[in-house]
């Protein structure tokens, strides 16, 4: 993956082409369409706000003390968690929105990161890569 690009827009393409696959499999097998798209959408935009979420409290962990950060991705983990408790509690007690496809909707980010984990080039156990240490320029090495 480029410098430039997130993994906000990668993992989110992802998930939009698994939700169109979602509802167009579920266009042709569910009877009441309606509350099927409502529930993608709803169980969509979540999955799509728990990605950005998840890169914003990386980002600021990076740049916290090892304790702090750990507290801070604790507290958000639980935070996410219990948002998708209550998406999901919207989607199986409203009757108009189907529960099913907003369950469909939240596994699409695990699918996604299963998608881009495939995507990204092996690295081999043998130790036949090498790692090569950033020097400054301006400043000469001891070694």
């Amino acid at each position: 993956m480029g410098k430039d690009k997130s993994i906000f827009l990668s993992l989110s393409s992802k998930v939009l082409i698994l939700l169109l696959v979602a509802l167009v499999i579920g266009i042709l097998v569910v009877d009441d369409i309606s509350a099927y798209i409502q529930g993608l959408l709803l169980g969509g935009i979540f999955t799509i706000l728990k990605i950005k979420l998840m890169e914003n409290t990386f980002k600021r962990a990076v740049e916290k003390e090892p304790s702090a950060a750990k507290a801070l991705t604790n507290a958000h983990y639980m935070l996410r968690y219990v948002l998708t408790f209550i998406v999901l509690f919207v989607g199986i007690a409203v009757p108009s929105i189907n529960g099913v496809a907003v369950i469909i909707a939240l596994i699409t980010m695990k699918l996604a990161a299963f998608w881009q984990g495939a995507l990204e080039p092996k690295t081999p156990l043998d130790g036949s890569v090498e790692f090569v240490e950033w020097e400054d320029d301006e400043e000469e090495s001891d070694f």
